[in-house]
């Protein structure tokens, strides 16, 4: 019996295998035009970037000298080397003793008018007040003698009946002329005053300050250069190399990195020296200098720190991309197997934009989440595909989802197609 069953084995898989060979050797079989694809991936949107990576040094944006008068002496400093001062704050002062003598001087005559105008002013105050006496008797005049007014005019007008009208108009007189003589007292302070307020700003000239927010570097009274100030905004440093200079532009996006610090610092080129630093030497390939700006995001970035700055060259982002050895090339055009909805491998024609390493963004013919295959040597042509179980790639919810009689029937369409 064991016999026979043994045989009956041997000749049901004769017969399987026969059959196979025959109907794959047979033209227009199904069985070959069946794809194998044993690696697939799904098109995810992503951030493709081409960078250049320089190295350099965080430096301080400028240093800035301030520069000392040849004719004029210093008179104090008020800041001391590695003093933080900020724009506008005073630095140092010349000597000012021609500008102290001049102010004094006429600090005194404005004081002398201002004391003149307070009698004039009194004076006027003390006329508006009188009235007239009311019975005749010269002498009385001698009680205005104080007054600066005329006694012979006043006796005039007493002997005349006292005429009140007459005595009024001489009185208003008086006042209009010691008005105009305050008026002029006031016009002559105010000149004075003006001379006084030049003075004081050109000896506000004389005080120095800084012109820039930054750190006291050196103070060197001697030196034309009497101050030595460094910003307080600090920059990237770096040098291209002449193959490098040809590729950077300013404006370009950097991103600088080190493991002195967390994080990134992010800005852009802002200028290219295009003379090389180390002169023109046959021997030497040339090295050129280049500053990149940033918003300094982290307090714990010194000058001094060296570090790398990756240089956006460029980029693009939120864009389908797929593997490089995914593209299959025929002349000018790129073509990739995209795994459909009805279990056909596709061939689609594409076009390509950025390039970096093995990644190549999709500008048109293929969207995010489809199908495609991985290698594209595995696809044969545009016909019905299989692909191996991979359980790591299975999703447990989708699994959750398919039907009992789904399932059956997917187990013997993968049976039958091998």
């Amino acid at each position: 019996m064991n016999k026979w069953l043994r045989l009956a084995v041997v000749l049901g898989i004769i017969i399987f295998l026969t059959a196979n060979i025959v109907l794959i050797g047979r033209e227009k079989s199904k069985v070959s035009r069946i794809n194998h694809i044993t690696d697939w991936s799904q098109i995810r949107e992503t951030d493709i970037v081409d960078s250049m990576p320089v190295d350099g040094v965080i430096a301080e944006a400028e240093t800035y000298y301030v520069m000392a008068e040849k004719d004029e002496t210093i008179e104090e400093f008020y800041v001391n080397e590695g003093d933080f001062v900020e724009e506008g704050t005073p630095l140092f002062n010349y000597q000012s003793d021609d500008i102290d003598r001049h102010t004094a001087m006429l600090d005194g005559e404005i004081e002398s008018l201002q004391s003149k105008k307070n009698s004039v002013q009194s004076l006027i105050n003390n006329l508006k007040s009188m009235t007239p006496p009311v019975t005749p008797n010269p002498r009385s005049t001698d009680s205005y003698k104080d007054y600066d007014i005329d006694s012979r005019l006043l006796l005039d007008i007493f002997r005349d009946d006292y005429n009140q009208a007459e005595w009024k108009q001489a009185i208003e007189k008086e006042i209009g002329e010691k008005t105009l003589e305050m008026e002029k007292i006031e016009a002559d302070i105010k000149k004075l005053e003006q001379q006084r307020d030049s003075y004081l700003s050109d000896k506000d000239n004389l005080s120095i300050t800084s012109p820039i927010t930054g750190i006291v570097k050196e103070i060197n009274p001697d030196s034309p250069k009497v101050i030595t100030i460094a910003s307080d905004e600090t920059v990237f440093k770096g040098k291209l190399s002449e193959e490098q200079l040809s590729q950077v532009n300013e404006g370009m996006a950097v991103n600088i990195l080190s493991n002195l610090f967390k994080g990134r610092l992010t800005g852009e080129i802002s200028q290219i020296v295009e003379l090389p630093a180390n002169g023109s030497d046959h021997n030497d390939k040339s090295l050129y200098p280049f500053t990149a700006t940033f918003e300094q995001e982290d307090e714990d970035v010194h000058i001094g720190y060296h570090v790398t700055a990756d240089i956006i060259l460029e980029e693009a982002n939120d864009v389908p991309a797929v593997l490089g050895k995914s593209i299959r090339r025929n002349g000018e055009k790129s073509y990739i197997w995209v795994l459909n909805e009805k279990g056909i491998v596709e061939k689609r024609k594409v076009a390509t934009g950025l390039e970096v390493g093995n990644l190549y963004a999709i500008t048109e013919g293929a969207e995010a989440e489809e199908f495609y295959a991985t290698d594209q040597r595995e696809a044969i042509k545009q016909a019905p595909f299989i692909t191996p179980l991979n359980l790591y790639k299975l999703d447990k919810a989708a699994v959750k989802n398919i039907s009992r009689k789904k399932a059956i029937k997917y187990i013997f369409i993968g049976l039958l197609q091998q």
